[in-house]
């Protein structure tokens, strides 16, 4: 409780988390105005796409620059130092700290979607699950691209390379990897596309899209064609779960390891 108590207390005071924070609401309100000009039941939905999208640009690095500078910041200030030579273990210090910064910004970000809710229940044809589905892709966006951010403040030992870091990772995420995937399509089969499946999916951009649009009714996955099929193997629950278990405990083991073997950068 102490950590969730600093945590509020530190990123509230800062302006990074508000600045990102103000943004989210600033656009998520003109889109909510913009779908008040379409057909009353498809505007619900298109309000649900448009905030997904406009996450994939803002939440991955906002998420990246927070965590990344909550370690460093520990760095910088010495006390993480004093933490583990003389209280814990630094896994102990680093999931107490997850814990933290997760909860003060899915505090901040689902509150948000919640009050923004209440115009949209008025003025759209409101889906409560449709909706509740939105916040889930919300809380995985944070907790997955936090881990990764407390992997990148691990590993530096300054901000300006948690920046070059971060902007290099979320430049990955956006771009390089569906590069990547889009130059071996057509090298796909009926034999090999399991792997590609794979590789498509880890990618949680990917999937949360997959969960959001088959949630909302954007996207149906009945009548798909064979090779489609094959394609989504799992359905969109089961690809978001192993998302979330891989990026949260990989990126975190990591960091916990490369501590571990020396390469403190403190």
């Amino acid at each position: 409780m102490n950590y969730v108590w600093k945590e509020w207390m530190e990123q509230t005071r800062g302006k990074g988390l508000w600045f990102g924070l103000g943004i989210v609401v600033i656009m998520s309100l003109f889109i909510f105005m913009e779908a008040m000009n379409t057909p009353f039941e498809h505007g619900f939905q298109s309000v649900l796409i448009s905030l997904h999208e406009m996450h994939v640009f803002l939440l991955p690095l906002l998420c990246l620059f927070v965590a990344s500078f909550a370690v460093l910041q520990e760095k910088e200030l010495k006390t993480l130092m004093m933490i583990v030579t003389k209280k814990e273990s630094y896994r102990s210090f680093l999931f107490k700290k997850s814990i933290a910064v997760n909860l003060v910004m899915l505090a901040l970000f689902t509150g948000w979607y919640i009050l923004l809710a209440v115009p949209m229940r008025l003025f759209l044809a409101f889906d409560a699950a449709a909706f509740l589905s939105f916040l889930i892709t919300v809380i995985v966006f944070i907790l997955i691209f936090n881990q990764i951010g407390f992997f990148i403040g691990t590993i530096c030992t300054n901000r300006m390379q948690a920046v070059g870091a971060a902007v290099f990772v979320w430049f990955a995420f956006i771009f390089l990897f569906d590069l990547a995937l889009l130059y071996q399509l057509p090298a796909v089969t009926h034999d090999n596309i399991l792997i590609f499946s794979v590789l498509f999916f880890l990618q949680p951009l990917n999937t949360l899209r997959l969960y959001l649009e088959t949630s909302a009714g954007v996207f149906s996955m009945e009548y798909m064609s064979y090779l489609m099929d094959k394609l989504i193997w799992l359905s969109p629950q089961a690809f978001l779960l192993i998302n979330l278990a891989v990026f949260l405990i990989v990126f975190f083991e990591i960091a916990v390891w490369l501590r571990r073997k020396g390469l403190r950068y403190d």
